[in-house]
């Protein structure tokens, strides 16, 4: 073990869409975003392994036969999974801040867990320990969250845009002129029940919605090279998804979901969810700033909502930052 400090970071993710369709095997965009995890090692002289969270609430002191023994949805677990036994020292510091990815103690719902997955990874990568490629990678988050298609681990390696299906990576774009704002519902989402009630639902085969959204992310992916063209197609999708989650009652469009989807529609913007749904983050996009810019004022004054508007960017930096 080195002595010196070794600082590590990856960043979460939207889904801009895709969700659910990539797990019948259709194209997801996702897009890393500039709210970064961060994971520091500390060498310690004595007292085995400490590890320390902002965010997630983890914190616990092991010993380092501890760490090894660890169940895999821990951030021990993960540790486990990405460092040699043989290769870890006796007393280290481990700490993981997630605070970007929280709000008010409340998380955004924008891949923290596999950011953290990622910057733990790297961290150890950098003290000379094996690099996991992307696959144990996202089989190290699957243990830890209990599912999942993988895109938010490849976004938060990768980082900028992605197009990801079947487990691959596409580098992807943006087209110029398409305005984007994210909205947090105020409330955490445990993406593993949502994506439990999908697999129920579709356990007997496959249902029309879902052809439906499919086709919908299929139409999406196409059409990235123009803003106006991928707005329709969001909006296509942002329906289709509306459908499958009242056909499957998932609980994808929460409450405040659905008003901010009315509210987008009557200044003429696409709203949808950013991921598995619930009522976290969704955002908003138009080619048109000045309608954006209607919705935002909306937003705000709507009354007994828990709306914020959230700080936050598509991020063109690289995933993993030592």
């Amino acid at each position: 073990m080195p002595d010196r400090i070794v600082r590590a970071s990856a960043p979460g993710k939207v889904v801009l869409s895709g969700e659910y369709a990539v797990l019948a095997g259709a194209p997801a965009l996702v897009a890393a975003v500039d709210r970064r995890v961060t994971c520091t090692l500390t060498p310690r002289q004595s007292g085995g392994w400490r590890f320390v969270s902002t965010g997630f609430k983890n914190d616990l002191t092991l010993a380092k036969e501890q760490v090894f023994r660890a169940p895999p949805n821990t951030l021990a677990g993960i540790v486990r999974q990405v460092v040699e036994e043989s290769a870890a020292p006796a007393h280290l510091r481990v700490g993981i801040d997630s605070s970007p990815c929280y709000s008010n103690g409340v998380k955004l719902g924008v891949g923290s867990s596999a950011a953290t997955v990622a910057a733990v990874a790297a961290a150890f990568a950098a003290l000379g320990g094996r690099a996991p490629k992307l696959a144990d990678l996202m089989a190290i988050h699957q243990s830890f969250q209990g599912g999942g298609s993988g895109l938010d681990v490849a976004a938060s390696v990768t980082g900028g845009v992605i197009r990801f299906q079947d487990r691959k990576v596409r580098p992807a774009a943006l087209p110029r002129g398409l305005h984007k704002l994210f909205v947090f519902c105020g409330q955490g989402t445990r993406t593993a029940d949502l994506l439990a009630r999908f697999d129920r639902w579709r356990r007997d085969g496959k249902p029309k919605a879902l052809t439906r959204l499919e086709q919908a992310a299929w139409e999406v992916a196409e059409n990235t090279g123009d803003p106006a063209s991928l707005v329709a197609a969001l909006d296509e999708y942002a329906y289709a998804l509306q459908q499958l989650d009242q056909a499957a009652d998932i609980g994808i469009f929460g409450a405040a979901h659905r008003e901010l989807r009315q509210l987008a529609a009557q200044a003429g913007v696409v709203y949808k969810p950013c991921g598995a749904g619930g009522d976290d983050v969704g955002m908003a996009l138009a080619t048109d700033q000045s309608a954006l810019a209607t919705f935002q004022e909306s937003v705000r004054r709507a009354v007994g909502a828990r709306f914020q508007i959230i700080d936050m960017a598509v991020s063109a930096s690289a995933g993993v930052l030592p």
